[in-house]
């Protein structure tokens, strides 16, 4: 009975459908108002295809003439997609390409192709059975264009497979593995995702490989993986045994070794297969198709693509150690990262304040220099006042009383000549009187050369000092010179400076030493000059202070070290007295 009413139904419907379609072709063909007859032309789009293509063929073309005189962009697109249908299903595949694309244009502007991708795909199988496999690729590729790229993306991994088949079957491998590993990608990430929602024991094993595989990678190398492999080998490690095979792989691999990252991939697969181990053998063959990939052999690539595509996740056992031993490992690496952020903290502590440190310490050296700098200046600024005002008063001796003392002798002599002495005894007064003025303009031109050597610039340091020598040499200290390297001018403020110290020093040995004889050496060579001093005299206590006020010692010093210089003084009381001079050449004065 309920078989007999199912037959009367569809005996039933058949007839109404076909009068449905006769009524709208009526209509459509009719006299009817455009918009009325398009009216009745859409309404064909919702009748199935498969039962009158040719009648909806005609009523379908005859609705998208209306559909274009009365611009109706959307009755265009329905209409089109019809044809396209009835096409397809009278074998007529190129022209139902040529009304799927008019729907295509249309809905490309409003980003709805998608809705298309059906029937491109449909149409792209039905030139694969007639093996004209490059028509077949065209409509292949516009319906993985046109494949929504959001969402479950199930059309987009058929399509992406169709492709990768057809490449296949044009012996273009390399296509194929790219096609068909865009699909399984597209897949995997759908069932973690899944599984993730879920929180089943997959889920978490995915991300467990992830996590084991990354960081043994990043840790150990080829040789420790190995000892490791041994170890495992005498106790029958299954597990660890596969684990560690394919990072050893995978090592390889990234070292561009690849025979040996095949050969270690592939006794990583056998024994991830004799435990079961699923997702260490998805893992594997995984990493195998990409290795044959590298290497050019494409055609064994999509055959492990398809191999891990075809092993399906579970969340056996092994993974449950596996996962307990990973947690583990991570409380391990946890504290390590501590110990890590401790260690890295106190160094950047330690480096700040070794920084702060070098910033003070080079803000010091700077300022030491600075002031070193300026007092360097001052001195030099002092040096030549002095000098300036010794030589304006050796000027004013030499220029104006010794000329006046000259005139005076002059004019002594000639009344000396004129008037008539009345004994010898006042003429020899007299003549006493011309050798007093004689003997003072004799001291005020030594005077005034000794404030102002003025041959230093002409003839050279040692001819200024054994001028000086002549000018104070008496018949109680004999005076011993050497010299060498300053026959002829050398630098000036260095020569003024070094006359001056002689000059006090020979002064103070001539005044307080009660000595003798008095040696003076004078020695350049290319890095230096020295200076010494000694006489035979009384001596000195150089531990009080008072000696070096009084003997003008502190200014000798206070010159030599304008100079860079060291100046040491060596006496001992009743045993004379050394002075010792030494300037370095290569550091000039600031």
């Amino acid at each position: 009975m309920k078989y007999l009413l199912f037959l009367l139904f569809i005996l039933t419907v058949i007839p109404c459908s076909g009068q449905n379609i006769d009524s709208l072709k009526k209509i459509v063909f009719g006299k009817a108002s455009p918009q009325k007859r398009l009216t009745a032309a859409t309404r064909i789009t919702t009748s199935p295809v498969e039962q009158n293509p040719d009648k909806i063929i005609a009523i379908a073309k005859q609705g998208l003439n209306l559909a274009r005189q009365l611009n109706n962009k959307k009755a265009v697109t329905l209409l089109s997609q019809t044809l396209g249908k009835a096409y397809y299903q009278t074998n007529l595949y190129d022209s139902a390409a040529y009304y799927y694309n008019i729907a295509a244009t249309i809905l490309s502007k409003t980003n709805q192709q998608y809705l298309l991708t059906d029937d491109y795909s449909r149409l792209a199988k039905a030139y694969v059975r007639l093996k004209n496999y490059d028509k077949a690729l065209e409509f292949c590729m516009l319906a993985i264009s046109y494949a929504p790229k959001t969402g479950e993306r199930v059309a987009l991994m058929g399509t992406l497979n169709q492709a990768g088949a057809l490449y296949e079957a044009k012996n273009n491998y390399r296509e194929a593995l790219n096609y068909f590993r865009q699909a399984f990608d597209i897949k995997d990430s759908l069932n973690l995702v899944r599984q993730t929602n879920q929180n089943t024991s997959e889920a978490y094993s995915h991300q467990f490989m992830g996590d084991v595989m990354g960081s043994i990678k990043q840790s150990q190398s080829a040789q420790e993986i190995l000892k490791t492999i041994d170890v495992k080998k005498s106790l029958n490690d299954t597990l660890a045994l596969s684990i560690n095979y394919f990072n050893l792989g995978v090592l390889y691999k990234n070292k561009q070794q690849y025979l040996q990252s095949l050969d270690a991939l592939k006794n990583c697969l056998q024994f991830a297969i004799q435990i079961n181990y699923t997702d260490m053998q998805r893992s594997a063959t995984n990493e195998l198709a990409d290795l044959y990939e590298q290497t050019g052999n494409y055609e064994q690539s999509l055959v492990y693509l398809k191999k891990h595509a075809a092993i399906k996740s579970s969340g056996n056992n092994t993974i449950d150690e596996l996962q307990a031993k990973y947690e583990i490992k991570q409380r391990e690496d946890q504290v390590l990262q501590q110990q890590f952020e401790i260690t890295k903290r106190n160094y950047w502590m330690a480096g700040i304040v070794i920084f702060i440190l070098l910033m003070l310490f080079a803000g010091f050296f700077y300022y030491k220099q600075n002031q070193l700098k300026q007092r360097n200046i001052a001195m030099q600024a002092i040096i030549a006042a002095e000098e300036s005002e010794r030589r304006r008063i050796a000027q004013d001796l030499h220029d104006s009383v010794s000329q006046t003392m000259s005139a005076a002798k002059i004019n002594l002599s000639v009344i000396g000549s004129e008037l008539p002495f009345v004994d010898e005894e006042q003429k020899a007064r007299f003549e006493k009187v011309i050798n007093l003025v004689d003997y003072g303009f004799k001291e005020v031109r030594t005077i005034s050369h000794n404030m102002m050597p003025w041959a230093l610039h002409k003839t050279g340091l040692a001819q200024v000092i054994k001028q000086f020598i002549e000018n104070i040499r008496n018949d109680s200290t004999a005076i011993n010179f050497f010299s060498s390297g300053f026959d002829s001018p050398f630098d000036n403020t260095i020569e003024i400076i070094l006359y001056r110290v002689l000059q006090e020093s020979v002064n103070n040995v001539m005044k307080h030493a009660q000595a003798d004889r008095l040696d003076i050496s004078l020695i350049r060579n290319e890095d230096s000059i020295s200076l010494t001093i000694e006489d035979n005299g009384k001596g000195f206590d150089t531990t009080n202070p008072d000696i070096f006020k009084g003997m003008g010692l502190n200014n000798l010093r206070s010159r030599i070290n304008f100079l860079k210089g060291k100046v040491e003084f060596d006496s001992q009381v009743n045993r004379g007295t050394l002075v010792s001079v030494y300037i370095p050449l290569t550091n000039k004065p600031l």
